[in-house]
C-alpha cells in the first residue's frame, strides 16, 4: 500500500538543508576567507546563478525525501529509515558536488561534500528517530473494513512498515468468520451493524477501507457514514475504486499519521490557534502568578488535602490526560461520589448537584468565580488543552455515553472555555451542552475563538450559570 504524503515540515526542512549546504561551503573554505572578512567572502559567492541554484536545491531536497517516504512516521523500521536517509543525503551531496564542479568553483570540493553529507545525515537521523519515538508514544488506532486480500495486505503493511506508529484494533466485515484467514479471524470485531457500538466503546482514530468497491460499495458506504457521524477519519488503500466516495476536503485527514494534502488555510488557522494558546497561557501564568500563590495558600490553610485537584479527563482523540484545578472539594471527594449518585440533578451521563456537600466554603467561591480553572493554563502549555474548545469530560461521564455520535466532540482539543461556558454553563441540560459543542466544532474559526474569550470575561464577572 503506497501512502502519498505531504508534511508541513517539508518546506522548513528544505530551508534547513540549504543552510547546511551554505554552512558546509563556508566551513570548507574557512582557510580561504579573504582579508576583508566573512562578509566579503559571501559577497563573492552570492550571485544570481547561486541564488537560482539555492531555490532549486531546496525543492530537490523536499521532493527527494518525500519520494523516499521520510516525512512521516510510517517509513519502516529505524534501520530502513537510516538506509533511506543515507541514500537521500548521498543524492543531494552528489547534486551539490555536480553544481560546484559545473560552475568551476575553486576550493576543496571533496571536503565540502564530506562535511555536508555527515551534517545532513546526522540531522535527518536525529529527526527520524525523534519522529519515530513520538509516534510510538501515541500510535494511530485503526479498524480495517474487510477481511480479504486487501485487508490482509493492509495488515501486513501495518506490521512491517507502521509497526510503531499504527496499532490495529481489529477487522470489521459482514463475511462469515469461517471464510476469513486465521490471522484476520483472530482479530475479528464484528459486522458493520456492530461498528457504531465498537466506535463508542473503543478508542479508534481511523477506519481503513480495504474492500473491493465495485462489489462492496453499499457495505463500505454504510461503514463510512457511521465513521463520519462519530468523527472517526476514513482512509483508503491506493488501489481502491473510490470515485463515488464522499470525502471531506476541509477536515484534517491523516493516513497512518502522515498528512494528506488539504486546504492550507485550515492548517494556517490551526497553527495560529496553537500560537494564541501558547501566548495566552504563558502570559496568563506570568501575570496571574501572585493570584495563583494566594489561592494556593488559602486552599491549603482552610482544608486538608493537596492544593491542586488532578483528575483524568478525555481529550483530543479520546486520549486520557491529567487535568489540573485548584481543589474546591474535600480531599476524599471521589470516594464520596458513589453515595451522592442518587441525588444527581442532571439528565444524561453527567453529574450535577447544586448543594454538593463535598464542596468547601472556599471552593464554592472558587467555582462561582471560575478561579479553580486557572491551573488548566498548564494543560494548555503542555498541549493537552486549548484556551477555547469543548470542556474535557471525566472518565465517569464518558463511560456512560450511549450514543456513538457523541464521540465527535473529541475530534478537537478540549478548552478552558467554550460556547457552553458563555451560554449558561450548569444551567444548561446535557443535550444543550452537546448541541453547543457540535455547533462550535462545525463552525469553528479564529474569530469565534476570540469572540468566546471576550464573552468568557463577561460570564465570569456575572458568574453566569456557575455552581
Amino acid at each position: 500500500m503506497k501512502v502519498k504524503s505531504f508534511n508541513s515540515y517539508g518546506r522548513l526542512d528544505g530551508l534547513f538543508a540549504l543552510v547546511m549546504a551554505l554552512g558546509s561551503v563556508v566551513y570548507g573554505n574557512s582557510a580561504r576567507v579573504p582579508a576583508g572578512g566573512m562578509h566579503k567572502f559571501l559577497e563573492m559567492r552570492i550571485t544570481v546563478l547561486n541564488a537560482a541554484f539555492a531555490g532549486l536545491f531546496m525543492l530537490a531536497w523536499i521532493y527527494c525525501f518525500r519520494a523516499l517516504n521520510l516525512y512521516g512516521a510510517g517509513a519502516g523500521t529505524i534501520s530502513r529509515k537510516l538506509l533511506r536517509i543515507a541514500k537521500g543525503c548521498a543524492l543531494m551531496t552528489g547534486l551539490l558536488v555536480f553544481y560546484l564542479l559545473a560552475t568551476h568553483t575553486t576550493g576543496p570540493t571533496a571536503r565540502i561534500a564530506v562535511i555536508f553529507f555527515v551534517t545532513a545525515a546526522c540531522y535527518q537521523a536525529c529527526r527520524a528517530i525523534f519522529a519515530t519515538w513520538i509516534a510510538s508514544r501515541d500510535p494511530q488506532l485503526v479498524i480495517i473494513l474487510g477481511s480479504g486480500r486487501r485487508a490482509g495486505k493492509a495488515w501486513r503493511e501495518i506490521r512491517t512498515q507502521y509497526h510503531s506508529s499504527v496499532k490495529l484494533v481489529g477487522f470489521v466485515d459482514d463475511r462469515p468468520v469461517s471464510e476469513m484467514p486465521p490471522d484476520v479471524a483472530d482479530r475479528y470485531l464484528g459486522t458493520i451493524d456492530d461498528l457504531s457500538e465498537l466506535l463508542l466503546r473503543n478508542v479508534v482514530d481511523e477506519l481503513l477501507i480495504a474492500v473491493p468497491m465495485k462489489s462492496c460499495y453499499d457495505q463500505a458506504q454504510r461503514a463510512i457514514e457511521i465513521a463520519e457521524q462519530v468523527g472517526v477519519r476514513v482512509a483508503y488503500m491506493h488501489d481502491v475504486y473510490m470515485t463515488k466516495l464522499r470525502q471531506d476536503a476541509h477536515r484534517d485527514q491523516e493516513l497512518f499519521g502522515e498528512l494528506v494534502p488539504f486546504h492550507e488555510y485550515y492548517v494556517t488557522r490551526q497553527a495560529v490557534k496553537r500560537l494564541v494558546d501558547l501566548a495566552g497561557a504563558f502570559a496568563g501564568i506570568c501575570l496571574l502568578s501572585p493570584l495563583f500563590a494566594a489561592i494556593a495558600i488559602v486552599v491549603k490553610a482552610t482544608s486538608e488535602g493537596p492544593v491542586l485537584f488532578v483528575q483524568e479527563r478525555y481529550g483530543y482523540r479520546r486520549r486520557i490526560f491529567h487535568m489540573y484545578k485548584f481543589r474546591s472539594m474535600v480531599k476524599n471527594a471521589p470516594d464520596l461520589m458513589k453515595d451522592l449518585e442518587e441525588h444527581n440533578e442532571a439528565g444524561g451521563p453527567i453529574f450535577k448537584m447544586s448543594r454538593d456537600p463535598r464542596i468547601t466554603r472556599v471552593g464554592r467561591f472558587l467555582r462561582a468565580s471560575s478561579l479553580d480553572e486557572l491551573p488548566q493554563l498548564l494543560n494548555v502549555l503542555l498541549g493537552h488543552m486549548s484556551l477555547v474548545g469543548p470542556r474535557p469530560m471525566s472518565v465517569r461521564d464518558v463511560s456512560r455515553f450511549n450514543e456513538a455520535t457523541l464521540m465527535r466532540r473529541f475530534t478537537v482539543k478540549p478548552g478552558i472555555t467554550g460556547l457552553w461556558q458563555v451560554s449558561g454553563r450548569s444551567s444548561l441540560s446535557f443535550e444543550q451542552w452537546m448541541k453547543l459543542d457540535f455547533s462550535y466544532i462545525d463552525g469553528w474559526s479564529l474569530a469565534l475563538d476570540f469572540q468566546i474569550l471576550a464573552r468568557t470575561v463577561r460570564a465570569v464577572v456575572k458568574r453566569t450559570g456557575a455552581v
